[in-house]
């Protein structure tokens, strides 16, 4: 083992040796510039706690539409839905701005049985101004009529991080 070493540090002292004697410059490497510009303010993503629970990821498309996307779970199922929320309002309060937003959702359920549920979803949100954070609580009625009909109702509290 003592000769490995005392190898490794021979052929580590000539190699200095040689890189100072022949004056080895550096290289340009190249740099791949990846830009969020196009995100920043309209892209967030995080949690759901309620129905659905899970991992939410939305995008603003304008001002007054915003889509978004859920995976996660319907207690033991597995779910994934879409909702696509218009804001009918901006409720100032204090000179800060909660959104309200109305839009249908629709919901996959996987499990033991497959079902899809179609809800309206009314939504009120808050984006902090001096953090990246956006809160949010929504809810609203609907129906599951893969597996026969039957009354849905949808409400969860968000909490996420704004690119």
């Amino acid at each position: 083992m003592k000769k490995i070493i005392a190898a490794l540090l021979l052929m580590s002292m000539a190699f200095t040796a040689f890189a100072d004697d022949k004056k080895i410059e550096d290289k340009e490497i190249k740099q791949v510039n990846l830009s969020t510009e196009s995100l920043e303010g309209r892209a967030k993503i995080g949690l759901a706690l309620g129905y659905p629970l899970g991992i939410v990821f939305g995008y603003r498309v304008a001002n007054y539409m915003e889509v978004n996307a859920f995976l996660g779970t319907h207690f033991s199922d597995f779910s994934m839905g879409a909702n696509v929320l218009f804001t009918i309002a901006d409720i100032n309060i204090k000179d800060e701005s909660f959104p309200l937003s109305i839009g249908p959702a629709v919901y996959f359920d996987f499990g033991k049985d497959f079902d899809m549920t179609v809800l309206g979803i009314l939504r009120w949100e808050y984006t902090f101004k001096e953090i990246p954070l956006n809160l949010y609580i929504e809810g609203g009625p609907g129906f599951a009529f893969i597996q026969g009909f039957d009354f849905r109702w949808s409400s969860s509290l968000g909490v996420r991080y704004v690119f």
